[in-house]
């Protein structure tokens, strides 16, 4: 009879499968100025190889842009992803429509070199040709001594600010790009170091199967990897890095796991020629002309200095261990699969 009871325990958890995991919520908010706002509610669920994230999603557009753009790219709705390291799969739902649609976990690299590295390498290669030339660039991070409770995580202020300014040697457009992050940091210690452990290990197996070297982990987590984008949105088309010797010692000094990322970043252009747009991308696909629309606001810039370009926005809700069911990770049986 024992014998028995044991049997149906170890079946028990067999059908079951309840996992070491991570339950974590979270707020964003994306804006563009003359573009739109895209704000997200996400929910998560992450094992060591399973990670299920369901979205509350809603885009308000200005103008013909934003309004292709809430058609075809930022749209509204609840959607939900599941990752699953072990199939290499990754499955996209629809909550509104109850479809799901599968695919592989793609690798994004070339002959053993992610491709983001392999762009960064041909354009610094090309660097010496740019007619832009910088000025100025500096990068530094503050801790403020500011400290105040958000959403029960006791949280101290950081401030990362990159500047740099520049000047077209062609035209005589001067302009300078300032991107200022406040981070608002709780201490890594019981629960919170458990949970980023938990969170750690899948993202980290996650990046491995994509071919992403893990050393991003931390530009990912804390955001930086914001630098890189507006970087590459810049007046002259290429990466503005921050060079510096400083930039790791820099990011050093910021401590704790992120409660609220809050970046705006700003592009004062004055003077020189105004160089006629190309406005081929508006006869092409949807997601290049938005993306050329997008490079075009950063290039425009702005002469107030108070007037962000682009802000971005997140905020912890809840992030603690938990056990998570394999049963999270299933398609509800009613979704039908895309055709």
């Amino acid at each position: 009879m024992k014998k028995m009871s044991i049997l149906l325990i170890v079946a028990l958890m067999i059908t079951t499968q309840v996992f070491a995991g991570v339950v974590k919520k979270t707020k964003s908010e994306v804006s563009f100025k003359d573009f739109g706002k895209f704000t997200s509610e996400q929910s998560e669920k992450i094992t060591a190889e399973k990670k299920l994230t369901d979205s509350k999603n809603n885009f308000k557009g200005k103008g013909i842009v934003g309004s292709l753009s809430g058609k075809f790219l930022l749209k509204s709705g609840e959607t939900g992803e599941i990752i699953d390291l072990s199939a290499l799969t990754i499955t996209k739902m629809d909550h509104k429509k109850k479809e799901y649609e599968l695919n592989p976990i793609e690798k994004i690299r070339s002959e053993g070199i992610p491709e983001e590295s392999k762009q960064s390498e041909e354009l610094e290669a090309e660097e010496g040709e740019s007619e832009i030339k910088i000025i100025r660039s500096e990068f530094k991070v503050d801790a403020t001594g500011e400290s105040k409770v958000i959403n029960s995580f006791s949280a101290e202020k950081y401030v990362i600010t990159w500047v740099t300014e520049w000047e077209n040697v062609e035209t005589g457009q001067k302009g300078t790009d300032r991107l200022v992050t406040d981070v608002w940091t709780t201490p890594l210690s019981g629960a919170i170091q458990q949970a980023r452990e938990e969170e750690q290990q899948f993202t980290k197996a996650y990046m491995k199967s994509m071919g992403i070297d893990s050393d991003s982990l931390q530009q990912m987590i804390l955001g930086t990897n914001w630098l890189a984008l507006l970087g590459s949105m810049s007046e002259d088309g290429q990466q503005r890095r921050h060079k510096g010797p400083n930039f790791s010692d820099e990011m050093k000094k910021i401590e704790g796991y992120p409660v609220i990322i809050d970046g705006k970043y700003f592009a004062i252009r004055e003077g020189g020629e105004e160089d006629e747009e190309d406005e081929e991308e508006a006869s092409g696909d949807v997601k290049k002309m938005l993306g050329g629309f997008a490079k075009k606001v950063i290039k425009k810039g702005s002469k107030d200095k108070n007037e962000p370009a682009f802000t971005y926005y997140t905020e912890l809700k809840e992030f603690s261990p938990s056990k998570v069911s394999d049963d999270a990770f299933q398609v509800p049986e009613n979704y039908k699969e895309k055709g």
